[in-house]
């Protein structure tokens, strides 16, 4: 799940400014887990742009239809159409994905010219919750957790460190980088020892293929998921979600 935090107002009215018809549209992925592109958050952005003197048209996509879904999200765009193509500004409450996946459809489908602004703030691909979450992943395109017992040394390492940890690790176990975070590397260790694997610890690894990561990476599905048959086949497991045991956070 991708973190986001909503712009500052101030930021937002900024990008809008001198353009007075606008069209607001939510995300109903993780925008919508982060209130930052809920119907209430689309509701309420309307009702501040409206105070500011704009027209503003409000596109709710409803849970489980993310902005960058363009097969699905699409289909909630072309119900407005007119409202886009007479836009001055598109805001877009979601993730930098979806507002770029958003641009890009409306210039080449739509065939309209409509300066997309954000109003979030995306902060990484993070796990866990119910509502505390962590950033787990920098989708860095060479997973190396198989040679570090599932710790990610470039992720909870605060120097991305591949091979141990640096020499200003603390006493207590704690990072030079932030005192308040365990080091990654103590962590490696303490797990490699429960498993037995500790003659692992003391292995060369390999410099991290940072190439991998190149931008933009560009990517093909040979079959593309059909959206209204997958959510049908997987309303049994939906089902479980009410007569499974509730999970409890950990305080």
């Amino acid at each position: 799940m991708i973190a986001q935090e909503q712009k500052p107002i101030e930021e937002i009215l900024g990008y809008l400014e001198g353009k007075q018809k606008v069209v607001v549209m939510g995300c109903g992925g993780c925008a919508t887990f982060y209130h930052t592109g809920d119907k209430k958050a689309v509701r309420d952005m309307g009702e501040r742009l409206r105070k500011e003197g704009k027209e503003v048209t409000e596109i709710v996509l409803p849970l489980g239809i993310s902005a960058c879904e363009i097969d699905m999200s699409s289909k909630f765009l072309e119900k407005k159409r007119k409202a886009v193509e007479n836009a001055d500004a598109l805001l877009m409450m979601s993730c930098g994905d979806g507002a770029q996946v958003i641009a890009d459809y409306i210039e080449k489908r739509i065939g309209a010219t409509v300066a997309v602004v954000p109003a979030n703030d995306a902060l990484g691909l993070v796990g866990g919750g119910p509502k505390k979450f962590k950033e787990t992943c920098q989708m860095c395109g060479q997973c190396e957790l198989g040679k570090t017992v599932g710790i990610c040394p470039l992720t909870a390492c605060g120097k991305g460190l591949m091979n141990g940890p640096c020499g200003g690790v603390r006493e207590d176990g704690k990072c030079e980088v932030d005192p308040e975070k365990d080091c990654a590397w103590v962590k490696i260790y303490e797990r490699m020892e429960k498993l037995g694997e500790l003659d692992k610890f003391t292995e060369m690894r390999d410099p991290h293929a940072w190439s991998r990561a190149k931008r933009p990476r560009l990517f093909e599905i040979e079959e593309p998921v059909k959206p209204v048959s997958a959510i049908l086949g997987s309303l049994p497991s939906y089902l479980t979600l009410f007569t499974g045991p509730k999970y409890e956070e950990e305080e």
